[in-house]
């Protein structure tokens, strides 16, 4: 019995390269986390506060989207962008220098984001021309299909999806009963949501003044528990071994 107290408490996670294998899909191991085994009694879990870094890659070969092709009028050019978080005016800033490692002329080639038309063009000097094969390479994130681009200025087709289509980041838990949280009414163990308010590179963190308590997975004594780093569509999202700190309170209710 407990004499009518309810049972509170205050859950630390930390996760780091020291203690995970990856820090945006971990388990770790409980000793001292019991909850009574009892159908009278029942248990919810809501997430309190997060830290994490924004510190997930936009371009990478594992995307096939790092890729840019061009042809200095005589020979074709391959650039290999290395895997990272880049803007448009990144992405032209490092093409730029790899013209110019190649021994060509960078002004001939120039990746800029139109603000007015929210679209990404491409101007083209000379006889340069750039490639894009409609599948793999920067065009996937640019807005740009099949195409050969000549001398001219050159709108994306499409909308470019600069952030790879991450535009939120959920945090997962197995403490929480996948039938309690519905994303796009698919059952998930997703126990909270938000959206970056700074930029590639920096600390995300934050306290929930209102926490939503779900209904926890498991009684008696848990042994473990998975937590995961996810985008807006449930998908991983790689921190690259940054860590990852969240605090969570399970009360009985």
């Amino acid at each position: 019995m407990n004499n009518g107290r309810k049972d509170s408490i205050l859950l630390h996670i930390n996760a780091n390269i020291e203690n995970s294998t990856t820090t945006h899909n971990f388990t770790l191991p409980f000793s001292n986390l019991n909850l009574a085994h009892d159908s009278r009694r029942h248990y919810m879990v809501a997430l309190l506060s997060y830290s994490l870094y924004y510190s997930w890659y936009n371009v990478s070969s594992v995307f096939s989207n790092n890729i840019f092709r061009y042809n200095n009028g005589t020979t074709d050019r391959i650039i290999t962008i290395t895997d990272g978080q880049y803007g448009v005016s990144d992405l032209n800033s490092y093409i730029k220098s790899a013209i110019t490692g190649f021994g060509d002329d960078p002004t001939q080639i120039t990746i800029a984001g139109n603000f007015n038309s929210l679209k990404v063009d491409i101007t083209i000097l000379g006889s340069y021309t750039v490639t894009f094969d409609g599948i793999t390479g920067l065009g996937k994130i640019l807005g740009f299909g099949e195409r050969i681009l000549v001398a001219g200025v050159h709108s994306s087709t499409s909308q470019p999806n600069i952030s790879n289509s991450v535009d939120a980041v959920q945090i997962k838990t197995s403490l929480v009963q996948a039938a309690a949280s519905l994303i796009n009414d698919v059952q998930s163990t997703a126990i909270f949501q938000f959206v970056p308010k700074s930029g590639p590179g920096t600390n995300l963190s934050g306290e929930i003044s209102t926490p939503i308590y779900l209904p926890m997975s498991n009684l008696g004594t848990i042994h473990s528990a998975g937590f995961q780093i996810c985008d807006n569509n449930g998908n991983l999202l790689d921190l690259n071994n940054e860590s990852v700190s969240l605090v969570f309170h399970i009360k009985e209710v």
